[in-house]
């Protein structure tokens, strides 16, 4: 989550997510129903799983799949210029990563429980849903800055970060949240790839993030398995505070249902398509093998009020743990959305134009 770099040499030894990138269509995909019943996850969706599954090196980003991404192509800088986008993820290589699991108790926490003061409304017409607010959510944040004496304070602090001492410098701030979705989504014949950094608006008044981050020299990882969260699985970049997939320990009981029933609407995806948790209609945790190459399928949900067999997106512990691509429609994101404007004031950096792809986390 730093601040974008003023210049690409300053981008050394960073890690960066990826954000301002170009829509583009895919190849045609099927859309996955509840038909599959294969489960190979030992989390039964209820309380906080024990790991994460990630991504493991050479797993596509350029085509809709199941277990990975679909990005929107664009060159990723480096501290020696611009290179062409790769293409595939890399393995993560912290502490808490084990072959391709993401152990959470092993992960270093971002200290702090903070309630900040959130604005958020929804307001329906008979065509459209749109979401308003400062962008801060309704759960609790951890401590951004982030305290020195913290154990997650060093994979930050390394992390050079324009207008801050280092990456762990970066607070959380309020944004001109606003986005506009259709109330009655309609699924594409090809599934389309993710153009920006959010991927949704969760109903705490947040959004979600794409499950990609690069170092410096172009290589794209999961950014569970490269930095610390805070124990919503949040974390802010250029100030604005967003989640990284399901957030298990602070979304209120009303998102995070009944343990052993189905899991509720936890929010909308940016094509207006409803994210719902992580248990299906028998109450079971639903997989990656019961999900489409977007991290959907269409199932019974509740949406618009009544019961009603829908696409949708779920949040589970499997990468790309919430949207994979989109089978609707993306919205057009502000430039307040997209991060893209000046940079922070300081003695010294000045006012740039947002490159393609920003620097950050």
């Amino acid at each position: 989550m730093m601040r974008r770099m003023q210049t690409v040499g300053a981008m050394a030894g960073s890690i960066a997510l990826i954000a301002g990138l170009a829509a583009c269509g895919s190849s045609a995909a099927s859309t996955a129903t509840t038909s599959s019943t294969t489960r190979s996850s030992s989390w039964d969706g209820n309380g906080a799983p024990s790991y994460l599954v990630t991504p493991g090196t050479g797993t596509s980003l350029t085509a809709p799949a199941q277990n990975t991404s679909f990005v929107c192509s664009t060159p990723i800088p480096t501290p020696t210029g611009l290179v062409p986008f790769p293409g595939v993820l890399t393995a993560g290589t912290a502490p808490w990563v084990s072959g391709n699991k993401v152990n959470l108790s092993q992960v270093p926490a971002v200290p702090g429980s903070i309630h900040m003061a959130s604005v958020f409304k929804v307001t329906t017409t008979d065509t459209t849903r749109t979401f308003t607010g400062n962008g801060i959510p309704s759960t609790p944040v951890g401590t951004f800055p982030i305290p020195s004496n913290s154990a997650a304070y060093k994979y930050y602090a390394a992390l050079p970060a324009v207008g801050y001492a280092n990456a762990a410098e970066i607070p959380i701030q309020p944004y001109d949240l606003s986005v506009s979705v259709p109330v009655h989504p309609v699924v594409n014949a090809t599934p389309t790839c993710i153009p920006a950094l959010p991927t949704g608006v969760t109903l705490t008044g947040a959004v979600w993030h794409l499950e990609m981050a690069a170092d410096s020299q172009g290589h794209l990882y999961s950014p569970d398995s490269v930095l610390p969260l805070d124990t919503c699985q949040g974390h802010p970049y250029m100030g604005q505070y967003h989640y990284h997939g399901y957030s298990w320990k602070c979304f209120p009981k009303a998102l995070q249902g009944t343990a052993g029933k189905q899991s509720p609407l936890m929010g909308y995806a940016i094509d207006g398509f409803g994210v719902y948790g992580p248990r299906g209609a028998d109450g079971k945790v639903i997989t990656n093998a019961q999900l489409d190459e977007c991290h959907g399928m269409v199932s019974k949900v509740m949406f618009n009020g009544k019961s009603q067999s829908i696409y949708h997106y779920v949040l589970n512990n499997e990468y790309p743990y919430s949207i994979g691509c989109f089978r609707g429609t993306p919205t057009q994101l502000s430039s307040a959305m997209q991060m893209t404007g000046p940079a922070p004031s300081s003695s010294s950096s000045t006012t740039t134009t947002m490159p393609a792809a920003m620097p950050g986390m």
